[in-house]
């Protein structure tokens, strides 16, 4: 049995909010029934078609791709504002949702009401984000216990367990070929004037300002001389203290006492006393490496030319290392593709390439970590001392294995088809549903701004950031030190992904999507985007085609499909008088994408349609006639539900549970669905504080609040809740005793009037994101 999220969380500041949650991962999977021969229509299945209308809630951007003639010019899709279209001339009035856009919404939601595998997770492994957590910090450094020396006080030494080298590749295969490396201050300067060494300072050192310092490559990886240790020595650093830069004093912490940097304390290492450029008698030729700029540091690196040994590294290493995610913007700058020769990396960010490593007068600086459990091999690798190790197991790998089998095959798969099976089923298997692409019905102007020319530059949405696992893990405790990750040290310290992720809806207007801050725009100019989105209140159609789906499979599309549009209530798949909407595109943390979806129903008698080629002037469809169409959904949702519910073939025992602990009767009664349908509700959402993105500046990530489930966040008056919200939190300088400023999305959310196009939703159904006051604070 997997762990299971904690269900209450006591205190507002063990308590994150975020713009998304997430539905449990199933207990078991509900394996789909055996698939129909393809070869023809079968008279115990449906084939039709379902006839869909799609209206925007809320804005709608979706990009549209790059012509051939962009792609050969390397532009970025960032760049390009236009909402996707089929047609050029016609991009302006007609814009289009591509097909795959709504197939892969749908896919999503069938398989997480029909308890479908979770498979489609990344096998990368993620990285440590943080520098200072302990647990990432005993991989690089380690304490050998008190030492004392000269007239220093006894206090712990610390060793660096990193190891260096040089990067080559030796035939297919790459290597690196460790070196003893040294510490060299970069404030040294040499008194000898036989071995003179420019002052290593960082006004020539690096280039640029702030954060975007990065080294001159006059003097990194240039062949340097050295008088060095001949073995690493215990150097001491004397108490450090915070010192507040207007007043040169130290920073006072609450309890007024000085705040400390570090404390005393040891460094064992290899430090270097005399340099120079040029040769001269005593010195060993090392290589200068410079790693960064950070704050008080003042040691750099010099790789000895020795070689001590040499360990193989896997290509997919090398690979995992120049991933996305792992080339950061100053790796792609300190490291360009035009040092340390022209043309010498594929990317910036990059290694060298290829055919240069293979030279021996070619080498790549890098810093190492050897596998504990077999120290021949290597861990990882990096270009600073601290690089960004990943984490021993990947998210994929924190998926139990019985929800992710390639031999078993659920009901997402039957209906949407799908590749690498493994026996006992086919390798792969087409689909038999087809979605056409949707195109807008609504006349007349559809765009937010009210002009096609006119571009909106939407607030920064950076990637997920599933490292943050206090929020994407299962946690059984808020407390931090109990906090699992990945990678656990104990059995009892492993979990599992909280499941599939969705974003809250939002009733926001245009100072909660676009960013008006100019000064904001200018400094990380790089960062933002341009977009045309589509206005709310606008229609789309398009078909959803199927081909022999037996009751079951139909009736999961339709229990889908009902959810957000008034069959909802009559097909008994919602709860009563709660509206809900799905989200589709780009922005949704922003509160842009929602979309409800109303739908026909149009089932296909081959029979009939191959009997006769017309029907009066018309194409014989089969379907002209179509009786008891109601009565026919109503049957296939039972049987699906009756499917999913079976006590045999069906859910497991505790997925059949309601969140209160009693058996459900029904499936939306289950807490898994009930998780799925507070996250898709639009008519009540939670406060905008409870769906907000923390900020880094406020320190709110610092302690590593938990994110609790979605039913505490959105019912804070139920068993599992809390009445008490997280306050959006006051940064340090501002002025605490003025009258707070209260935006419109946090004030009590009445049933709003009909309003013009100026503030960007009329025509659209958003009195759905009317809201009751807040909850009263429970006497204490």
């Amino acid at each position: 049995m997997s762990p299971k999220h904690i269900k209450k969380i006591n205190g507002e500041n063990r308590r994150a909010v975020a713009p998304y949650n997430f539905v449990e991962l199933p207990e078991k999977v509900v394996e789909a029934q055996k698939l129909p021969s393809v070869d023809r229509y079968h008279c115990d299945r449906h084939t039709g078609r379902i006839e869909c209308t799609l209206t925007t809630e809320s804005p709608l951007y979706i990009r549209c791709g790059l012509t051939a003639e962009e792609f050969q010019q390397a532009k970025e899709s960032k760049d390009l504002s236009d909402f996707f279209y089929t047609n050029f001339s016609e991009k302006a009035t007609k814009p289009v949702i591509p097909g795959s856009s709504l197939r892969g919404m749908l896919r999503t939601l069938v398989e997480i009401v029909s308890f479908s595998k979770i498979d489609k997770i990344t096998s990368n492994k993620l990285c440590y984000r943080s520098l200072g957590d302990p647990i990432y910090q005993a991989n690089f450094v380690e304490n050998i216990g008190e030492k004392q020396e000269s007239t220093h006080p006894k206090v712990d030494c610390y060793q660096s367990k990193v190891h260096a080298g040089f990067l080559r590749k030796q035939g297919i295969k790459y290597i690196i070929e460790e070196c003893k490396y040294g510490r060299i201050d970069s404030n040294f300067n040499s008194t000898n004037t036989n071995r003179t060494f420019p002052s290593l300072s960082s006004l020539n050192i690096y280039i640029g300002s702030g954060p975007g310092k990065t080294p001159i490559w006059d003097l990194q990886h240039k062949t340097i001389y050295v008088d060095i240790d001949s073995t690493e020595q215990n150097y001491f650093f004397p108490l450090k203290y915070r010192i507040d830069k207007k007043t040169g004093k130290p920073k006072l912490d609450k309890k007024g006492k000085p705040e400390i940097r570090h404390p005393d304390f040891y460094l064992r290492f290899r430090k270097v006393h005399t340099a120079s450029f040029t040769d001269a008698p005593g010195l060993k030729k090392a290589t200068l490496v410079i790693t960064g700029d950070m704050q008080h540091k003042h040691l750099e690196f010099v790789f000895l030319d020795e070689n001590v040994k040499e360990y193989s590294v896997s290509e997919e290493m090398i690979g995992r290392f120049q991933d996305d995610d792992q080339i950061t913007k100053w790796q792609e700058d300190a490291f360009p593709k035009s040092e340390p020769s022209p043309d010498s990396r594929k990317k910036n960010g990059y290694f060298i390439k290829d055919e240069l490593l293979t030279n021996p007068s070619c080498k790549e600086p890098v810093f190492f970590l050897v596998d504990e459990q077999d120290e021949t091999k290597v861990r990882f690798l990096g270009r600073a001392q601290m690089f960004r190790l990943p984490y021993d197991l990947s998210p994929l790998d924190l998926v139990p294995e019985e929800l992710r089998k390639p031999s078993d095959m659920d009901i997402a798969e039957a209906i949407f088809g799908y590749v690498n099976g493994e026996a006992p089923k086919d390798k792969a298997r087409a689909g038999r549903i087809f979605i056409s692409d949707a195109t807008c019905t609504s006349s007349g102007n559809v765009w937010w701004k009210d002009d096609f020319e006119k571009t909106v530059t939407p607030k920064i949405l950076a990637s997920p950031k599933p490292t943050t696992f206090q929020h994407y893990l299962v946690q059984t405790s808020t407390e931090r030190k109990q906090l699992k990750h990945y990678s656990p040290q104990s059995d009892s310290e492993k979990t599992v992904i909280r499941g599939h992720k969705l974003y809250w809806h939002k009733p926001h207007g245009y100072e909660d999507i676009e960013e008006t801050d100019t000064k904001k725009r200018e400094k990380a100019k790089l960062q933002y985007t341009a977009i045309k989105p589509i206005k709310a209140g606008i229609a789309f159609k398009y078909n959803i085609y199927f081909e022999n789906l037996s009751d079951v499979e139909l009736g999961a599309l339709l229990w889908v499909l009902s959810l957000s549009s008034d069959k909802s209530q009559i097909l008994g798949t919602g709860k009563p008088e709660e509206k809900y909407c799905f989200s589709l595109g780009m922005g949704k943390p922003l509160g842009m994408g929602a979309v409800k979806i109303d739908y026909n129903l149009y089932l296909s008698d081959r029979s009939s349609r191959y009997s006769n080629l017309f029907n009066d002037n018309n194409w014989k469809t089969g379907e002209e006639k179509q009786p008891n169409i109601t009565e026919k959904q109503t049957e296939c949702i039972k049987a699906f539900e009756d499917f999913i519910l079976d006590s045999d073939k069906g859910i497991s025992n505790k997925d059949r549970k309601t969140p209160n602990e009693t058996e459900a009767t029904s499936l939306k009664e289950t807490q898994r669905i009930e998780m799925l349908l507070a996250m898709l509700r639009c008519d009540q959402t939670p406060n905008a504080d409870r769906t907000r993105y923390m900020t880094i500046e406020a320190k709110e990530y610092q302690n590593r609040p938990v994110l609790p489930t979605p039913l505490q966040a959105s019912n804070p008056n139920g068993t599992s809740g809390s009445s008490r919200i997280t306050p959006k939190p006051v940064l340090k300088g501002k002025d605490k005793g003025s009258k707070p400023i209260i935006k419109k999305s946090q004030q009590v959310q009445q049933k709003p009037k009909p309003k013009d196009n100026k503030d960007n939703f009329k025509g659209s159904n958003f009195n759905v994101f009317a809201r009751p006051p807040k909850p009263r604070k429970p006497k204490r």
